[in-house]
């Protein structure tokens, strides 16, 4: 079975492969496991597959996170992977090590507000040696967006 790479749904795939619907349906599935497929859509709209013939990873690092939080929606610059759990804590600290761009900075005001752990965020920002930039970042998102209060013994 030759896979031409392009955008698909299941009944384009499955006349093209000539495959039952089923049969396509399993077999885009797999391919999907196998990093050479991407889906889009779903719900109301129909799924788009997008296949390839090199694997795909999907990012799930710095942008995507700002992007899930933030109304101002940013470009990736570049691909940011991240392997394991990846929190709003560790991408305000990824943000002030990696991207010095205005626009990033302002949407990671909003990041603030989903902070779960204070206690990481400062242990995180003293191991990297930013605790004076992370508190100016929240700062300065107090002034602009309104923001979730930090605990008092963080303050200083």
């Amino acid at each position: 079975m030759v896979l031409i790479q392009g955008k698909y749904t299941v009944e384009l795939f499955a006349e093209e492969q000539e495959l039952t619907r089923q049969s396509a349906i399993n077999k885009l599935s797999k391919l999907k496991k196998q990093g050479y497929v991407q889906v889009s859509g779903g719900g109301k709209q129909k799924r788009i597959y997008t296949i390839s013939n090199k694997k795909q990873r999907e990012p799930n690092g710095f942008f995507r996170m700002l992007n899930k939080y933030s109304p101002e929606k940013i470009y990736p610059s570049f691909q940011h992977y991240v392997f394991g759990k990846y929190s709003v804590e560790k991408a305000i600290i990824d943000g002030l090590l990696i991207v010095k761009d205005i626009r990033i900075k302002h949407s990671m005001y909003y990041l603030f507000n989903h902070v779960k752990n204070w206690k990481k965020l400062f242990d995180l920002a003293k191991k990297y040696s930013l605790k004076k930039e992370v508190l100016e970042l929240y700062y300065e998102a107090r002034q602009i967006v309104r923001v979730k209060k930090i605990p008092a013994r963080y303050e200083k």
